[in-house]
């Protein structure tokens, strides 16, 4: 008799291998999906950074408060997947030193970006390692 077909233990080797698999793959999955999300703070971030410098030409003096910038303030978005902060209003008529932070919403502190303006021609922006920034 000629039976065609898949032996149980066939089938039970095929479904441990998947779930091997898986158990690898779903992880990086999820962290490729987040370093996507980023895209976000880091477009937001760009746009506010802009109209700070903007803002500081025009009144040569900084803010703090994205309500007086010349875009709107990406803290009122309805699906928003970022908090967005100003800090360090020590911009002056001839400094200007801020930062910018975006911190993920219902995640834990580890999913951040964030611009630090150190001078009138030099910033940085870094990122957490979990939408991979540096890992040390």
């Amino acid at each position: 008799m000629n039976k065609k077909g898949f032996t149980l233990l066939e089938v039970m080797i095929v479904v441990i291998i998947i779930g091997i698999l898986s158990s690898v793959a779903l992880p990086q999955y999820l962290t490729t999906l987040e370093k996507g999300k980023s895209a976000e703070a880091i477009s937001n971030i760009g746009s506010l950074r802009t109209s700070l410098d903007r803002y500081w030409y025009q009144n040569a003096a900084g803010t703090n408060d994205p309500d007086l910038l010349d875009i709107d303030n990406p803290n009122t978005v309805t699906n928003r997947l970022y908090q967005y902060t100003v800090t360090g209003d020590t911009c002056t008529s001839t400094a200007r030193i801020y930062t910018i932070r975006a911190e993920r919403i219902g995640k834990e502190t580890d999913y951040w970006a964030q611009w630090t303006q150190t001078s009138n021609t030099e910033g940085k922006l870094t990122r957490s390692s979990k939408l991979g920034g540096p890992t040390s």
